[in-house]
Order: structure tokens, then C-alpha cells, then sequence
């Protein structure tokens, strides 16, 4: 298996983010990190691998500011990447029925995580074509496929995103581009790191009502999300393009 040589990995402090930083630093990769707000777990990291795992600060949301941030990464660190991880997101966090919906929230958890996508994937193209091959991997979710109860706009958002994936299959492959999508079904983390109050307890009660659901009663680990992944980050596979890969342990 032969991974690119650097790799940009966006929301890269997120728990599943960092079990992939793990794993990519122990392949000798060159990592960009960006993330936006909080970094806590990015700096252990970056304390054990100073010249491997760098840090770059960055609103997804803002075209123009994360182009700048890839170009002067880019000259600063010296790295030119080849790879792209896109996991940073944006939950419907008012976690309201369709019919009571803040339309504000509901218009920014659809806009945002469609646009972050859009500005990442813009920002890095014209780079990665010049480049002999890449790989893309977007994270999505399962519920691309049931829909998600109390969080239309994120289900939305991740079912424009896999149709994102598909168009761009095609428009980059003769540029020997290959972008594909990994929709897990909810990820065994904790929780409370994270989340809180009525948003804590929404999460809480869904991932219980999914456990239910599975035939061992459990979620997904984040190992298997990572090692699901770094096969689509395999510069030898050339042919494995435009996929919306489910992980779900046969739950559907």
C-alpha cells in the first residue's frame, strides 16, 4: 500500500479525526490539521510529531480565508498534498421535529455543511490536479440512506455531499483524481466531550435507539472507520471512485 506523502485532514480534533491522524503519522505521512475552534487534541499530537503534524487554523466557511490558509500552509510548511480527508461538520443542533424548526438553523446547517465541502474541495483542486494522483475521502453518514429523525438539514446536507462525490468522479478522473465517501453509522465516542444539555440527550437517546437496532447492540468503532479509509487513500488503487461506502455492521 503506498499513501500519499502529505494529506490534508479537516476537523481534524475530532475524535474519529485524530484515530486517523494517529494512524497516518505511523505511516510517515505529512499531515496538515486544520480545525477551527477547539484544538486539544490536535496539540498532543503535534507535541510528539513537530515535523509531521502541522496546524493551520481555518473557517471552512469562508472561501477566500481557506484559500489563503492552504496556499501559506503550502509555502510555510512546504508540504504539497496529495490526499484530503474532509470530516469537519456541522450537527442540526436545535435537534427539533421538521415542523418546528428554527428556519435560520435549519438554513445554516444545510448551507454550511454543503458550503465547507464546496470551499475545502475548491481551495485544494487546482493544486491536486497538477499532481500525478490523489485521493479525497468526505466523511458522510448513514443517514444519507434513513434519513435522520430531529436532524433533517444535517440529512440533507450529507445526501448533497454524496451527490457531490458522484459529480466530481467524473469531472476530475481524467485528472486521475479519485474521491469517494464514507457514511458511518453513529461513531462510539464520548459524547460528553463534546455536546451538552438538550443536544447531549438527543444524541444520546438516537445512538441507543441505533444500538438497539444492531444485531451485536453496538456502535461503530472508530478503528473500523480508519481502517476503511486508508484503503481509499492507497495511491495503488486507481479504479474505486465516486462510492458512497456505508459502515454500518449491516444495519439498514
Amino acid at each position: 500500500m503506498k499513501l500519499p506523502e502529505s494529506i490534508i485532514i479537516t476537523g481534524a480534533n475530532g475524535h474519529t479525526a485524530i484515530r486517523l491522524v494517529e494512524t497516518l503519522l505511523k505511516q510517515d505521512c505529512h499531515l496538515l490539521l486544520l480545525a477551527h475552534q477547539r484544538t486539544d487534541r490536535i496539540a498532543i499530537l503535534q507535541e510528539k510529531h513537530p515535523k509531521s503534524c502541522r496546524l493551520a487554523m481555518c473557517d471552512l466557511t469562508d472561501l477566500s480565508a481557506t484559500e489563503a490558509v492552504l496556499s501559506d500552509a503550502v509555502r510555510q510548511f512546504g508540504i504539497n498534498p496529495a490526499g484530503l480527508v474532509h470530516t469537519a461538520a456541522i450537527r442540526s443542533y436545535d435537534a427539533q421535529p421538521f415542523s418546528d424548526s428554527d428556519p435560520g438553523i435549519w438554513k445554516r446547517v444545510l448551507a454550511d455543511n454543503v458550503n465547507m465541502a464546496y470551499k475545502i474541495l475548491r481551495g485544494v483542486t487546482p493544486g491536486f490536479i497538477h499532481n500525478k494522483q490523489v485521493k479525497i475521502v468526505l466523511f458522510g453518514s448513514n443517514v444519507t440512506r434513513t434519513g435522520l429523525p430531529y436532524g433533517s438539514a444535517y440529512a440533507a446536507a450529507k445526501a448533497a455531499l454524496a451527490n457531490l462525490v458522484r459529480s466530481l468522479a467524473w469531472e476530475t478522473a481524467e485528472h486521475n483524481v479519485q474521491i469517494n465517501m464514507m457514511s458511518p453509522a453513529p461513531i462510539e465516542t464520548a459524547l460528553e466531550e463534546d455536546y451538552k444539555g438538550a443536544y447531549l440527550k438527543f444524541r444520546q437517546e438516537y445512538f441507543e435507539v441505533y444500538k438497539k437496532s444492531h444485531p451485536a447492540h453496538k456502535l461503530v468503532h472508530p478503528d473500523d472507520i480508519v481502517n476503511m479509509i486508508i484503503p481509499l487513500l492507497d495511491l495503488d488503487s486507481t479504479s474505486v471512485s465516486g462510492e458512497e461506502i456505508y459502515v454500518t455492521g449491516g444495519v439498514l
